[in-house]
């Protein structure tokens, strides 16, 4: 699950002017994030650095932007630790 997390960060298409391509990126994103129980979730925000907490925050607003079923319980625990980490 992890290599998933990293794989899914890795490489996002900031720069692209494509919404299709920033959609999917987002769905991938999304799925990843949905499948990772509760006590999984803080150490794979502690295995980002500063960068990658930043990237998952903004994917996490974006998911919030539109939620699908149950996505908004688990994007709210993966924003609380990733809150934390980036306070730090």
């Amino acid at each position: 699950m992890m290599s998933a997390f990293h794989m899914a960060l890795r490489n996002p298409p900031i720069h692209t002017k494509n919404p299709a391509v920033k959609e999917r990126a987002q769905a991938i994103v999304l799925r990843v994030l949905t499948s990772f129980r509760g006590g999984e979730i803080e150490p794979a925000v502690k295995s980002l650095d500063r960068n990658g907490v930043d990237l998952l925050m903004k994917y996490i607003y974006r998911g919030f932007e539109k939620p699908t079923e149950n996505s908004s319980a688990i994007l709210l625990q993966w924003h609380e630790k990733a809150f934390a980490v980036g306070e730090d």
